[in-house]
This record gives C-alpha cells, structure tokens and sequence, in this order.
C-alpha cells in the first residue's frame, strides 16, 4: 500500500477514537489484537478492505478459541 497522508492517518485516528468511544458507552472492551489492528489501520499499514478482512480472520479466531475453552470444560468432571 502506498503511504498515507498526515490528514488521512488523523482522519483514521478519528474514526478509530470513534469506535472505542461508542464501545466504552456500551460497557465494552477491545482486546490487544483488535486494537493492534486498528493502529496499523490508522498508520496506514492496511486499506479499509485489508482491515475488514484481518478483523474477520481475528473474529473467527476469537469464537473458535471459545468453543474450544467451552469444550473442553464441558469434558472436565466437575468434583
């Protein structure tokens, strides 16, 4: 990707700001890889589209990670 303007990584810091603000309104949190990714994004290091699709990968990495946890607590007998 090309190299990104001073007023495009602002606009995109913005954006970013945005996103974290309406989930703290809404009592959530972002965990580390998903912020990482939206600094890359502000940086300039991902188009909208290559976001999009990290975010997408990271997201079915998150719920896969889960059912995993799930499953194997649901094979752990209890004491």
């Amino acid at each position: 990707m090309a190299p990104i303007s001073e007023e495009e990584k602002r606009r995109r810091r913005d954006i970013n700001a945005s996103v974290l603000g309406t989930n703290a309104m809404e009592g959530l949190t972002l965990d580390a890889e998903t912020l990482a990714l939206m600094d890359r994004y502000a940086e300039g290091a991902f188009t909208r589209e290559e976001l999009s699709a990290a975010m997408d990968l990271h997201v079915k990495k998150l719920v896969a990670d889960a059912q995993d946890r799930q499953a194997a607590s649901a094979t752990v007998p209890s004491e």
